[in-house]
């Protein structure tokens, strides 16, 4: 099977993701002078723009490949909460599933791009802490209630607090009972929390940290380390993504691919890319070779624009 002809297979896929939802914020502007006031680049700004970040933007992700997306998540009683729930509808997505919690602010990352693409500076609004065991309570019944109509769950945890170890440990539990798989990327921190989930993804960094190695995962290495760690947490498979030089994963079979070369504008959203890829496919029954290698499409494509993105119908249609 073709990557091309996978990708096919997610048509009406049905999927739920659930994670810490983010509002991803941009000011674009020409960089115009050293500031008089301090060593700071004065930026004279021309336009700006919002879209879903986080788990709103593997959402995104998963319409943009032609699933069928619920998604479960929390904000705050805010300005920023209700821009986000208007920013999913453009995308493609309800916001039935936002839980909005007034005690907390809607995570916001807010990035200055100067001439067109230089990133000059990010100020993050979030808090960390975990949600209040009502709101955990409402994200959880939520969840569960949702798992019962779709094929795959995507637990996309930033750790950003509205990914609780009550809130994981009950769907991968509700997931093995129902046999729906769960998918997860995850931080090292809460990895052991997804005992019994059917993958989880870190970058080389994380899954460094997690294997204990004090650095990122040596890329000759990445198909042992994964390995490891897949029997350590007790999951069927685990991906490790390793930028430039593509991704291996351990499961039944262990394989390595290859990134695709192309001009890289902008890294970021790049993971949200892979692993809303990898969870369609495991949803589609198929955790192969060529799954990875469609992930490796679908992110070069995101890569080679300015901001968190989702692959275009013309990416999409270029896939073979």
């Amino acid at each position: 099977m073709t990557p091309g002809e996978l990708l096919a297979r997610f048509r009406g896929r049905r999927a739920l993701v659930v994670g810490d939802l983010m509002l991803d914020e941009y000011i674009f502007g020409r960089a115009t002078r050293i500031s008089q006031e301090a060593p700071v680049m004065v930026v004279r700004q021309s336009s700006t723009r919002a879209v879903p970040g986080g788990a709103a933007n593997v959402a995104s992700n998963m319409v943009a490949m032609g699933a069928l997306v619920k998604m479960v998540g929390v904000v705050g009683s805010d300005a920023p909460g209700d821009l986000l729930s208007a920013s999913l509808r453009e995308y493609g997505l309800d916001g039935e599933g936002l839980v909005r919690d007034p005690s907390r602010p809607t995570t916001r990352k807010t990035r200055v791009l100067a001439n067109h693409s230089h990133q000059v500076l990010r100020i993050d609004h979030e808090d960390e802490a975990p949600v209040s065991g009502a709101v955990e309570n409402t994200v959880l019944e939520r969840a569960i209630a949702a798992m019962a109509e779709v094929d795959v769950v995507l637990i996309s945890d930033y750790q950003k607090g509205s990914v609780t170890e009550r809130i994981i440990r009950g769907i991968v539990e509700e997931g093995g009972r129902i046999r729906v798989p769960v998918v997860a990327n995850p931080k090292p921190k809460s990895l052991p929390f997804y005992e019994g989930a059917a993958l989880v993804s870190l970058n080389q960094f994380e899954a460094g940290e997690a294997a204990g190695l004090g650095g990122a995962v040596p890329v000759e290495d990445a198909e042992r380390v994964a390995d490891e760690l897949r029997r350590r947490l007790g999951v069927d498979q685990v991906l490790v993504t390793l930028g430039a030089n593509g991704m291996a994963a351990a499961g039944a079979d262990s394989f390595r691919v290859p990134a695709i070369r192309v001009e890289v504008y902008d890294e970021a959203g790049a993971g949200d890319t892979v692993i809303a890829t990898v969870a369609l496919g495991i949803g589609s029954g198929a955790f192969r070779r060529e799954l990875l290698e469609l992930a490796a499409q679908t992110a070069a494509a995101v890569v080679r624009k300015v901001g968190v993105a989702v692959p275009s119908a013309e990416d999409l249609a270029a896939i073979r």
